[in-house]
């Protein structure tokens, strides 16, 4: 990935928009202010062009993603979890299969 140049000149028209520079542009074309490597997230300005994000925002993006992973996971084993029981007890108690899917359903909800 790499990093976005943008006006860093905070009255500038440009200064956190979505407008990013070509690494040909060495001034701003509204404010005339020098271009600089920005952050995509917070806007902070970079060292480097290798990276599209500050170190902080890296972590907390990293942070986000392993937090849904792990979400998916856990949504993942309770689906699992309920169809099994509902088989299970669909295949005991066939005239009360109506029931088991109600007490299924309170489950996936929990």
């Amino acid at each position: 990935m790499k990093a976005y140049k943008g006006c860093v000149n905070r009255e500038c028209k440009s200064f956190k928009r979505k407008d990013h520079y070509k690494d040909e542009y060495n001034y701003c074309p509204i404010c005339g202010e020098k271009l600089e490597y920005v952050c995509a997230d917070c806007w902070k300005v970079l060292d480097h062009n290798t990276e599209k994000y500050c170190a902080s925002c890296e972590a907390k993006r990293d942070q986000k993603r392993a937090q849904a992973i792990q979400n998916i996971k856990d949504g993942g084993v309770a689906v699992a979890g309920a169809v099994g029981a509902v088989g299970g007890l669909a295949v005991k108690h066939k005239d009360k299969f109506a029931a088991a899917g109600k007490v299924a359903m309170k489950i996936i909800k929990k």
